[in-house]
């Protein structure tokens, strides 16, 4: 029977930690500002260009704002999590290991994982159907799928973390909001097999039929270079088809580098869990702690560079935003000097005029001087 906690058992079951030292700060948070500066604008970024390009407005897009949207979040949700982790400063840590409020702050951390998690099986199930059935693509792809599928993600994520730790309590209260010293093995293994197992064994599954047909498709573009294909009054369709198949074999490959990112952040943070709550008074090393988060949070801030480096649409887009942006700037800076630089010499001249008054006045021998 799980044991009920209250704030109180939070606040005062543990004694505080000796300080893990500067060096050891130093990487954990320093390395999580990095991350949160690349983390936030370059969501913000993927989410403008696509508003901002008609051409991007397409159902498949759509997914990856949605996918933006919640990394965007975690860059926000996940760092107060950690910064909840500050076991040398009670100021800090005390408040936010409060259960009321770490429960919200798990609950909302662990939602955007899943929602971030079940976007990419959406995203690698509209490759499924690009690559598997691209002339029904259009029919299962479409505006109204697209929201439906999107919404259910963010709901159902939401309504599951609700459930497991709203509902259940935790068995065992810390003074640190963190998720290891309040939740048990059992938690563990229902967030291994939600968060981890059921997306990377549908991926992995749909990625291998990708994958064998992405083969063929490679296999026939290569004889069409060759010229063994291509016949007179042809060649149009040839190269037209050609460059469809290149298309998605780009965006293949992008799903398979973010399918692989997604498993490498989440692997060792599942096995830490597992060591830590199974091993019960075992000292996982700090670094090793820290290095399992980072990983997790790193997840949410490398897609932004996977969309603008694999699908060239993305890139010229992200580019033309960029310099425009930068075009903005700078003319707001030359129009700021072009009013700026009147006035100085307004100034100077009034100044010099007002000297030169002075001296004349002075020297000319028809105003006679006072003795």
């Amino acid at each position: 029977m799980a044991e009920n906690v209250t704030d109180h058992d939070i606040s005062s079951n543990t004694s505080f930690q000796e300080d893990p030292g500067t060096l050891f700060y130093v990487y954990y948070y320093g390395i999580f500002i990095i991350i949160g500066c690349i983390n936030i604008p370059g969501n913000i970024l993927v989410i403008s260009t696509v508003f901002r390009h008609p051409v991007l407005r397409l159902p498949c897009n759509y997914y990856i704002v949605s996918l933006a949207v919640s990394d965007l979040l975690i860059g926000v949700v996940y760092p107060v999590y950690n910064i909840s982790h500050l076991e040398s400063v009670p100021a800090v840590s005390l408040p936010l290991g409060e259960w009321k409020v770490c429960r919200f702050i798990v609950t909302e951390v662990l939602a955007l994982e899943i929602c971030s998690s079940y976007h990419l099986v959406a995203i690698t199930a509209t490759r499924y159907i690009a690559i598997m059935k691209p002339l029904r693509y259009h029919r299962y792809v479409t505006t109204k799928s697209t929201v439906i599928v999107i919404s259910l993600i963010w709901v159902l994520s939401q309504g599951v973390t609700i459930a497991m730790y709203n509902i259940v309590e935790p068995t065992a209260g810390y003074q640190f909001c963190r998720y290891e010293l309040l939740f048990s093995l059992t938690h563990v293994a229902v967030l291994f097999v939600i968060q981890l197992f059921i997306p990377l064994f549908i991926m992995i599954g749909l990625y291998f039929r990708i994958a064998k047909v992405a083969r063929a498709q490679a296999r026939i573009i290569a004889l069409q270079e060759r010229g063994i294909w291509s016949t007179n009054g042809s060649t149009g369709n040839t190269t037209g088809s050609r460059t469809a198949i290149r298309n998605e074999l780009k965006s293949t490959i992008m799903v398979s580098i973010l399918l692989g990112f997604f498993a490498m952040s989440w692997t060792p943070m599942i096995i830490y869990f597992f060591i830590f709550i199974s091993c019960n008074g075992c000292n996982v090393n700090r670094f090793v702690r820290a290095t399992c988060r980072i990983l997790l949070f790193l997840n949410s801030a490398v897609n932004v560079f996977i969309y603008a480096g694999r699908l060239k649409m993305f890139r010229q887009s992200i580019i033309q935003d960029l310099r425009s942006c930068f075009k903005t700037l700078t003319c707001k800076s030359d129009l700021e000097l072009e009013l700026i630089q009147p006035r100085k010499e307004q100034r100077f001249s009034n100044t010099n005029l007002s000297y030169l008054s002075d001296t004349e006045v002075n020297s000319d021998s028809r105003f006679p001087r006072s003795n």
